[in-house]
């Protein structure tokens, strides 16, 4: 789309005016679309994760009697 926007745009210099901030936005969409894709991982190639503690909830009445499955 944005390669259109730009062959449309070098032809008519009226219409360039018009698209250019529409030209703009798109190349910055792609950009941070980008930038948030690679951003954030450790130099591992893994991202970091923050252990949270999971609450035990009480068993279920439904399940008095079974074998704990694992």
């Amino acid at each position: 789309m944005l390669v259109v926007l730009l062959q449309a745009s070098a032809r008519d210099p009226q219409l360039a005016a018009r698209l250019r901030p529409v030209i703009w936005m798109l190349l910055l969409a792609h950009l941070l679309a980008g930038a948030q894709r690679r951003g954030g991982a450790a130099p591992g190639g893994r991202a970091g994760s923050v252990r949270v503690p999971r609450r035990r909830l009480p068993p279920h009445p439904s399940l008095a009697g079974r074998r704990p499955r694992g």
